[in-house]
């Protein structure tokens, strides 16, 4: 006669089953467990990271002007008056100067539309040089994007650097500014999100 209080071997894979189950469902929670802490570790790092770090230096001789719209010219409409030189806003041509260096001065009209974009321009007078013009013309390639460095007469100074509203200028080169200019104001203009690859390279 069978013993009784004996278990079955069915029992006894039903037991074994469930202390698996229960094992497992324990690693699981650890997991989550874990890996919940180390999303918080991570989380609270970059808080801390971007509430202590140091706020980006003051960019010297950047002046901000008024905004004079975005509006279209139309075929043979004259250039209107600007309030800076180079502007920094106001109506201009529909069509934009693709990203790059050249050579030659691009119009006023045609820079609105870029800065338009988010794009900074950097323009120099011809009389700095080849070195330091070179020095820009490399600051442009090595730019992500957004960049136009042109020459240009009649300025105030021998460089000047522009985004939407914004002129920075400065009578030699301080490529540490330039590119605390460009990190601050690239594709910050009222239409930035288009697109301006290096496309044009006068100068190679």
């Amino acid at each position: 006669m069978a013993r009784t209080g004996a278990r079955r071997p069915s029992e006894r894979a039903a037991e074994e089953a469930a202390a698996r189950r229960v094992a497992a469902e324990r690693r699981l929670r650890n997991r989550r467990i874990i890996t919940g802490l180390v999303i918080a570790a991570v989380l609270i790092g970059a808080i801390v990271f971007f509430a202590t770090r140091p706020p980006p230096p003051a960019l010297a001789n950047v002046q901000t002007f008024p905004d004079l719209g975005q509006a279209h010219l139309v075929a043979n409409e004259p250039a209107p008056e600007y309030n800076s030189n180079p502007p920094t806003s106001g109506p201009h041509s529909p069509t934009p100067a693709p990203c790059g260096i050249y050579r030659s001065p691009v119009s006023d009209i045609v820079q609105g539309h870029d800065l338009e974009h988010g794009v900074v321009i950097v323009q120099y007078d011809p009389a700095i040089g080849d070195e330091q013009r070179d020095q820009l013309e490399e600051f442009g390639r090595d730019a992500p994007s957004h960049v136009i460095v042109a020459p240009r007469e009649g300025m105030d100074s021998m460089i000047a650097v522009t985004a939407w509203t914004k002129l920075m200028t400065m009578d030699t080169v301080d490529l540490a500014a330039i590119e605390g200019f460009y990190g601050q104001f690239a594709q910050a203009g009222p239409e930035a999100g288009v697109q301006c690859p290096f496309s044009v390279d006068d100068g190679a």
